[in-house]
């Protein structure tokens, strides 16, 4: 039976890509419509946000510090003393309006990895593209993507979600250079969400529309189920010094402003599985 309690109760719009940073000991997550970038201390509770020009899809910690907020018409690097950076945009020929960034992660070699996504749901102008450390422009990998969403990699293997498709993609991964190759399907699940690998190499993911969120084998066998009080749960992240502290984020954008529960963000103390420290973007 699940045990998933509130570890925010602040109501977002659209919460989406949590992460912990073991440095600060703060989960951080971003609104995206909301545009702002909120924080919980994990052991205090002390609370923080941070409003941003743009709507912000993800915020992905950096290795020297402070974090690569992915604004819709593009990255911006955030330096701890609050200087901003703005890098060169993806290649849209009007980034941010027809499509806007969706999800994005580091890898274990701390490129940066993100996503676009068509507006309207509907049309596969979106793209998947890679940031290398040093470098200024984004380039793009994958094109004909609907909604860019879940990122994960474990070995040399990479998961990815294109949420219109109904399932995982699976790609092989090549730590030293970046590239991908060989996508076939890791499994069927309907509108997948964000995502996340945990220290077993099983892959949990937040299932857009249900409430729940499921965790694979790397054979692609449903292990688990976790279920939150609210229907549009967008992603997960592990947190805490052994990381058996899952983060699970929820929206309320789409029809369910000021439905109990809905925007909030959740969390489940896990006694038999741990995740692993957040990769770091090295730019």
């Amino acid at each position: 039976m699940s045990t998933v309690e509130i570890f925010d109760e602040r109501v977002s719009e659209l919460a989406e890509a949590p992460w912990y940073d073991e440095r600060t000991g703060r989960v951080g997550w971003v609104d995206i419509m909301g545009r702002r970038v909120l924080w919980r201390d994990l052991a205090s509770g002390e609370v923080g946000e941070m409003a941003t020009a743009e709507e912000v899809s993800a915020a992905v910690p950096r290795a020297g510090g402070g974090l690569v907020l992915l604004l819709a018409s593009g990255p911006v690097l955030a330096d701890p003393d609050g200087t901003l950076t703005r890098l060169e945009p993806y290649d849209d020929p009007e980034p941010g309006v027809a499509v806007r960034t969706n999800d994005a992660k580091a890898d274990p070699a701390g490129r940066l990895w993100f996503g676009t996504m068509d507006r309207e749901h509907t049309t596969p102008r979106g793209a998947l593209y890679r940031l290398d450390p040093g470098s200024t422009t984004p380039v793009r990998v994958l094109s004909g993507i609907i909604i860019s969403n879940g990122l994960g990699w474990w070995g040399d293997r990479m998961y990815y979600v294109d949420t219109m498709t109904n399932r995982i993609d699976m790609f092989t991964y090549d730590e030293a250079t970046g590239e991908i190759g060989d996508r076939r399907t890791f499994v069927e699940v309907p509108k997948p969400d964000g995502l996340c690998v945990d220290a077993e190499g099983h892959v949990w993911v937040a299932v857009w529309g249900t409430g729940t969120l499921r965790r694979y084998t790397p054979d692609g066998r449903v292990d688990r189920e976790l279920t939150v009080p609210t229907p549009q749960v967008t992603s997960c992240a592990f947190a805490g010094p052994d990381y058996r502290t899952l983060i699970i984020t929820t929206g309320a954008e789409f029809g369910l402003h000021g439905t109990p529960g809905a925007g909030l963000v959740y969390v489940e103390h896990l006694s038999d599985v741990a995740g692993r420290p957040v990769d770091r973007f090295a730019g």
